[in-house]
């Protein structure tokens, strides 16, 4: 038989102390003085005299009896509870008349009860919740496309899905010849017909058998064809080159306020001068890779990425000019043109340092391992970034026209393998264009039942842009609806270009000391015919961060005809 062992399991352990505490607890209790009215009640209890007597005996089922028995009840728990002062204050031993104060003198509101945190903490909660759902005159501007929009409302929608032949008549019209419905004599104003405007876009290429908006490369379709037929492809990107220059001349021409080109691997937004109150046109593209940005610095295409950190934001600098010794890469240089010259200077001065390590008696195939495992370092760290929205590319100005230059004889931008093998990048635009496809959204109505309430439903499909939003918003503003609600399905890589705004707008601001009002004031002007209305283009042209967004979902109060998101 083996000896007992001498340890003990954490299981026994706490068993005894708990036996220990229990103890204790009773050892407290025998001490306390019982109450008089307990000991005559247990007195009445045992007393048999009036039994041996004859007497009668009290029924010990009667209602006085147990109400008598709740109360004794009551008064033990009550004397044995350890969170009772009384009860503190009697295993103390310290009478218990330094505790007994009228019940209006104890201010519960300033104890730190778990209640009374709780509720402040619930209130704190509710404060802050509200002061995030605040209530906005205007609809902020989003940048980034849509997949999906679906509006829902307590009342029938204006329209149906149905339409007169008018009444298309009339949206295509106004569409096409950037006339606005609302308010011209000569088409229908209906709310039909302002609708199915709404819904309209301008699409190139246009290919019925093949969806090119959002690019997936997870369909699988047959255009195998395309990619072995050398004359269809070639065809295909004349097609695209004369509509791609078509919408770029509109754009500076300020008769396009903006486009989209949606290419397999990255989506590229050019905005005309005068859009979000900057003076040049610009152009941004997301997601990047390490090798498309040192595509476009050997292009010379200067280029910043605003959503990197402050100390990474940067302007490309050729390979000639960056340090041969430097850690950093070259297209995370911030500094300015006189410190970089300054500091190229003294790199001049000082050593090459490769003999520096020779002359340290390090061998030629260890110098030649070390520049490699640095030149390993600095691409990493520039790849860190690749198609994470921090790689967001931001060009203006006279790089705009170069990156414009340099998308058109991209042979890269065209996959010769998959699913879009030999198919140009996807165009997008609000106005018409050379080559251009006049699209519709696809329209699908519905009744949701929730909760025992009847909600009526519209879904929209298909590319959705910035102006089609605020758009729809005025036709519903417009109809007889107390409120709606609109919820969006975002193309995930274009979130970036709501996202860069409030620092692009920043870093304008901080290089024009002294900003063009009049050459500003122009470029608005000259956006008139560019089909958005005074009050909307007034709006898009603002230099204000603020009003750009991300929308995820939007109400509209009637009453107060506010906006909250």
């Amino acid at each position: 038989m083996e000896p007992p062992s001498p340890w003990k399991r954490p299981s026994e352990v706490m068993k005894l102390h708990k036996l220990k505490k229990r103890k204790q607890a009773l050892q407290e209790r025998m001490k306390q003085p019982l109450k008089s009215g307990t000991v005559e009640t247990n007195q009445e209890d045992l007393d048999f005299s009036r039994i041996l007597n004859n007497g009668k005996r009290k029924n010990p089922f009667s209602k006085d009896n147990n109400q008598q028995s709740k109360n004794l009840k009551l008064d033990e728990n009550t004397q044995l509870d350890e969170s009772n002062d009384k009860t503190l204050f009697a295993l103390l031993k310290l009478p218990t008349k330094i505790v007994e104060k009228p019940p209006q003198e104890v201010d519960t509101e300033k104890l730190s009860t778990f209640s009374n945190l709780l509720q402040k903490f619930t209130a704190d909660h509710t404060v802050e919740t509200l002061h995030v759902e605040k209530k906005y005159k205007h609809l902020p501007i989003d940048w980034a496309l849509k997949n999906k929009l679906r509006l829902m409302s307590p009342k029938p929608f204006a329209w149906t899905s149905k339409l007169k032949a008018s009444e298309e008549a009339s949206g295509i019209t106004g569409f096409v010849r950037c006339v606005d419905t609302a308010t011209s004599p000569t088409v229908d104003t209906s709310p039909r017909a302002r609708f199915h405007q709404s819904c309209l876009y301008w699409q190139h290429p246009h290919l019925p058998w093949l969806d090119l908006y959002p690019r997936s490369s997870g369909k699988v379709t047959a255009t195998s064809f395309m990619a072995t037929n050398e004359e269809v492809k070639q065809a295909l990107h004349t097609e695209w080159t004369e509509s791609f220059r078509s919408l770029f001349q509109l754009l500076r021409a300020l008769h396009c306020p903006y486009f989209y080109v949606c290419a397999n691997t990255f989506t590229c937004l050019f905005r005309a001068a005068g859009m979000c109150g900057l003076s040049e046109p610009c152009a941004l593209i997301t997601p990047t890779t390490r090798g498309f940005r040192q595509t476009l610095r050997q292009e010379d295409v200067e280029f910043t990425m605003p959503l990197r950190p402050d100390n990474k934001r940067k302007l490309n600098v050729s390979d000639e000019e960056k340090p041969k010794n430097s850690s950093f890469d070259s297209c995370y240089d911030t500094m300015d043109d006189a410190k970089s010259q300054e500091l190229l200077d003294k790199e001049d001065d000082e050593d090459d340092p490769d003999q520096f390590l020779s002359q340290l008696g390090l061998e030629t195939e260890v110098i030649k391992k070390i520049n490699v495992s640095q030149a390993r370092l600095n691409n990493n760290a520039e790849s860190s970034v690749d198609t994470a929205a921090e790689s967001l590319v931001f060009v203006k100005g006279a790089d705009a026209q170069a990156l414009f230059n340099f998308l058109l004889n991209c042979k890269s931008i065209v996959s010769p393998t998959g699913p879009f093998a030999g198919v140009p990048p996807t165009l997008l635009s609000p106005t018409a264009f050379h080559g251009g496809t006049l699209q519709s959204l696809k329209v699908r109505e519905n009744t949701i039942h929730s909760d025992s309430n009847k909600y009526y439903s519209i879904e929209l499909r298909g590319p959705i842009l910035p102006t089609t939003i605020h758009t729809l918003f005025n036709v519903l503003k417009s109809s007889s609806l107390a409120q709606f609600s609109a919820t969006f399905a975002h193309h995930q890589h274009t979130l970036a270009f709501s996202w860069a705004a409030n620092n692009i707008i920043k870093d304008e601001l901080v290089e024009d000391n002294e900003p063009n009002h009049f050459t500003k004031a122009f470029n608005k002007e000259n956006l008139s015919d560019c089909g958005m209305s005074e009050q909307m283009l007034q709006y898009f042209c603002s230099a204000d961060p603020n009003i750009i967004k991300q929308l995820d979902s939007v109400k509209y109060n009637f009453e107060d005809k506010t906006y909250t998101w």
